[in-house]
């Protein structure tokens, strides 16, 4: 899966016919083990940062130009963006990702001496949960920092992709995505309590057991929608709970609140957006002492019950998930759940070893016959956060 550097650096002159020095950079996408929509309520999240994700090969320029290319859209062309306009332009696609990036910066005072060229790819599948926007956006941070000698740190580049997110694009995520990618360890999930960004590496595989990334290849078409709904449903629960509760956070909450806070709500659906939440972030606590344990079947039977909350109470999964993690589960997979917002994308299976291609070949036919779309399956390994490639 990992891409030429010979190849990224050709392609690079073939768009771009200068004669300067440029640098190749890899950003990673990521994959939540369990821990999901708690990011956003102060949860402890469990992801990792893997070996699919954004390539960008840059060449500083001597104006204040910059100029985007993605061979990922190269029907959108070659994409040019004065630093007097950083506004966010629909017709410029993928790119407003990486301009919402120097719109920020600009915007908090920083100094941007000159543009740069900037040649994009990436294997990670769009609208898939693997967070190709997060990859991006913390890719174009790095960038940053490095040409103009921001001094931020890595968590800086996380909080800043956030915000774009968040204000440049109207996607209201937590910092989970941005701040894995920008702070993954090789080999290591990082246990990320997001109401401090405090981080606890963790070994995050089982010996004999393989982790298989299932794409329902649906293409999503409310998934931005529906997730700031829930965002927003919890941010309503939240604001009643706290008038009992000295709170920050949901996730503060104990699972034996929960019949608490069912006559507090009243409101039967945010009773259920509240008891995912406060569950999930219990699974994810025991999910880590199951990793510690090596103890896969448990992190299985948590993974099985994150998937059943996303879909009961958060109501984020739909047919497509549903069905994929169905099949793994019929083919043997110990666990299996929604991986990111839902709403289609991807999920992940824990597999024994000798299991693997018997377990994909049942998975690719049920799914198929059930939706009529063909699913596709990475495997990957756990890789460090974003970085400069050191190529001759």
């Amino acid at each position: 899966m990992t891409r030429n550097i010979d190849d990224l650096k050709n392609d690079y002159k073939k768009i771009f016919s200068d004669s300067t020095d440029y640098e190749v950079y890899y950003s990673p996408g990521r994959v939540n083990l369990i821990g999901e929509h708690i990011d956003y309520n102060g949860g402890l999240v469990f992801p990792a940062a893997i070996s699919i994700g954004t390539y960008g090969v840059v060449g500083k320029r001597s104006d204040q130009q910059f100029y985007f290319y993605s061979a990922n859209y190269p029907d959108e062309g070659l994409i040019k963006i004065d630093l007097d306009d950083l506004t966010y332009k629909k017709e410029h696609g993928w790119a407003n990702y990486a301009k919402g990036i120097l719109y920020e910066l600009k915007q908090r005072g920083y100094h941007l001496p000159y543009g740069f060229n900037l040649f994009v790819e990436g294997n990670l599948p769009t609208a898939s949960g693997l967070s190709s926007s997060a990859s991006l956006e913390v890719l174009v941070s790095y960038i940053a920092n490095e040409l103009y000698d921001l001094n931020m740190t890595r968590t800086d580049m996380a909080l800043l992709s956030q915000s774009v997110e968040n204000g440049y694009m109207g996607m209201h995520c937590g910092i989970m995505d941005q701040l894995i990618i920008a702070n993954g360890i090789k080999d290591h999930a990082l246990l990320m309590d997001t109401s401090t960004l405090q981080m606890t590496p963790s070994k995050a595989t089982f010996d004999g057991y393989t982790l298989i990334i299932m794409n329902t290849n649906y293409k999503r078409k409310t998934t931005d929608s529906k997730y700031n709904e829930r965002v927003s449903e919890c941010s309503q629960a939240l604001k009643i709970i706290q008038k009992s509760y000295d709170i920050t956070y949901l996730c503060e909450l104990k699972t034996n609140d929960l019949d608490a806070i069912e006559k507090l709500l009243k409101d039967p659906i945010l009773y259920r957006r509240v008891r995912h939440t406060i569950t999930e972030q219990q699974r994810t606590l025991d999910a880590m002492d199951a990793m510690k344990a090596q103890d896969a079947l448990l992190f299985g039977k948590l993974l099985d019950e994150s998937h059943a909350s996303l879909k009961n109470d958060y109501e984020v999964t739909g047919l497509h998930l549903d069905t994929l993690v169905l099949a793994a589960k019929n083919a043997g997979a110990v666990g299996a759940r929604v991986t990111g917002a839902g709403f289609g994308g991807c999920a992940i299976a824990l597999v024994l070893n000798d299991q693997v291609n018997r377990v994909k070949d049942e998975v690719y036919q049920m799914y198929l016959d059930k939706t009529g779309i063909e699913p596709a399956f990475y495997i990957v390994t756990f890789t460090d956060g974003v970085n400069k490639i050191k190529h001759d």
